[in-house]
């Protein structure tokens, strides 16, 4: 079960390091927050960077999402805490399958090759698309980008993945 932790925007990185410090050895828990790779043009030339996918989230996957939310909530403060509310909220099978499905063990969603038939229609070769080709909404060649829409922690959401065309 991944369990989701808003985090200040920004903060993902330095709160990852400090929650693997306070779970570490207690609880068998994964914590990672979710980057996309994507393809970007810089002077000329196409280049791989890594964003995030969702800033001002943390994920957590354990079997034992309440006592992950038991220690978390005696470590609650400013290193930890976006606000006062609830901070730590366990994500639905469906939403939890999606980001499996895309992402790999460290959170890192990879670049899909497309390519480009002649009459426009694109076909997803590898990549985490091809295993959710239904749910892409809108493709940008131009920006190297695909949109899929889809419900994440009760709102709609649109993620945008990175593409590399094939010749």
């Amino acid at each position: 079960m991944w369990c989701a932790v808003h985090v200040r925007d920004g903060d993902e990185a330095r709160t990852e390091s400090f929650v693997k410090g306070l779970l570490s050895g207690k609880l068998d828990a994964r914590c990672f927050h979710l980057t996309r790779s994507r393809r970007k043009k810089y002077g000329g030339q196409w280049q791989t960077v890594r964003e995030k996918l969702l800033p001002g989230y943390l994920f957590i996957d354990t079997d034992k999402p309440e006592a992950v939310y038991r220690e978390l909530e005696k470590a609650s403060g400013p290193q930890l805490l976006f606000s006062n509310e609830t901070f730590v909220t366990a994500m639905e099978t469906k939403e939890t399958a999606l980001m499996e499905c895309l992402a790999d063990e460290s959170g890192v969603i990879a670049v899909s090759r497309v390519s480009v038939a002649e009459d426009g229609s694109i076909r997803f070769l590898s990549g985490p698309l091809r295993q959710v080709e239904s749910m892409v909404r809108k493709v940008n060649l131009h920006e190297r980008i695909a949109e899929i829409e889809t419900d994440f922690l009760g709102e709609k959401r649109v993620l945008y993945l990175g593409i590399e065309i094939e010749k």
